[in-house]
């Protein structure tokens, strides 16, 4: 009687602390602000939790039960146009981007690091390659650089070394990056874009350009690379010469945005707040040949509820026959590839899971309009009726 007993407990112990440890995840996890274009009645999903009404506003649901208050903001559902097209993206970097540091050099021991992006060199405004060169020439033997750490500023002093009658600090910088993504959407309103789903990041250190201005172009798409298992394809495509298309004024997690010039005659679908979004069928929409977008099937297999605001809110795997065969699944290239369910415009495509092309993630389109309207009325005058 006792032995049955002490089962008993145990079991009901394991059960409380199970049911605390998911209370716990889903409290952590579910994000405190949502948006909607409507009150009343249950406002969606995120994953296994309800939004609906509480005593005092909304709360999260879990099997019946209120798990975490949820803080309502009522907005109007924006209409985009899903694009799927091919563009080039031509950044210039705010400041030069150290890419990497001579072992023991001026820089080293001053502190420099590989990601820091050098401002200014003795009070002058640098952001090429060549400008800091000429600053460093003209440098004394005290030489002050303005840099940036992650959004912080610091300054540090050096005394630059004379090798074969250069001055030189033992820092490779690089002012800018390019290459092909896929435009996701305009706004038709306010001729604003958003397109890959992440930032535009340095291929030497990985982290974002920070950008000071760019364009994106047109751009067309002559060959595929098929992605395989431990092998990430490729879309191999081509910037087109004198064919700007829009300005960029924003390089983020959640994209790349700016403006985009003359009209866009395609039709306008309404946006999916994150909570609308589900596992099951949808479609992309991309470009694996010039540049007419296709449609192709796919399945949202995951909402991700630890990335709801980054590049990695959905799960995604390509089902759709022909696409498999020619790309194998989801290739460099196809970032910012939008993706539309049950008529409205849900995310767009990200990453690729290089030992399972056939899946990626991808970022929710709310994400990227935060992303996007949270710089338009600063860079965008249209927008911001000056």
């Amino acid at each position: 009687m006792h032995k049955t007993r002490k089962i008993i407990t145990g079991a009901f112990v394991a059960i409380i602390a199970l049911y605390s440890a998911v209370f716990t995840y889903f409290h952590i996890t579910l994000p405190c602000n949502i948006t909607t274009d409507r009150l009343g009645g249950n406002l969606g999903e995120l994953g296994a939790a309800e939004i609906q009404p509480a005593q005092n506003g909304y709360a999260y649901y879990l099997a019946g039960i209120p798990v975490k208050t949820a803080n309502v903001t009522v907005k109007e559902r924006p209409s985009l146009i899903p694009c799927g097209t091919p563009f080039g993206v031509k950044c210039r970097s705010d400041g030069a981007m150290v890419v990497s540091v001579t072992a023991n050099s001026p820089a080293d021991r001053a502190g420099i690091r590989t990601g820091d992006v050098i401002y200014s060199i003795n009070g002058v405004k640098v952001n090429t390659n060549s400008e800091v060169a000429e600053a460093v020439q003209l440098s004394s033997k005290c030489t002050k650089i303005g840099l940036m750490r992650d959004d912080k500023e610091l300054s540090v002093e050096l005394t630059p070394t004379r090798l074969d009658s250069t001055l030189k600090i033992g820092a490779w910088v690089r002012d800018s990056a390019a290459g092909i993504g896929t435009l996701t959407y305009v706004n038709p309103i306010d001729n604003t874009f958003g397109g890959l789903g992440h930032a535009v990041s340095d291929v030497d250190t990985g982290l974002p350009v920070p950008l000071g201005e760019g364009e994106i172009t047109e751009a067309e798409i002559y060959d595929v690379v098929p992605g395989k298992s431990g092998s990430a394809g490729e879309l191999c495509g081509t910037i087109m010469p004198n064919s700007d298309i829009g300005e960029l004024y924003a390089n983020t997690t959640s994209g790349v945005f700016g403006t985009i010039f003359g009209e866009n005659d395609g039709t306008p679908i309404p946006m999916a707040f994150r909570q609308e979004v589900k596992p099951g069928s949808a479609t992309i929409m991309t470009t694996i040949d010039g540049n007419k977008p296709c449609e192709y099937s796919i399945e949202i297999e995951r909402i991700n509820l630890a990335d709801l605001y980054g590049s990695k809110g959905m799960i995604v795997r390509i089902t759709d026959p022909e696409l498999l065969a020619k790309t194998g699944g989801i290739v460099r290239g196809m970032s910012g590839s939008p993706i539309i369910q049950d008529g409205r415009l849900v995310g767009a495509v990200t990453h690729v899971l290089v030992n399972d092309p056939t899946r990626g993630y991808a970022v929710f389109a709310e994400s990227m309009i935060d992303a996007c309207e949270k710089y338009t009325n600063v860079f965008n005058p249209r927008a911001s009726g000056a």
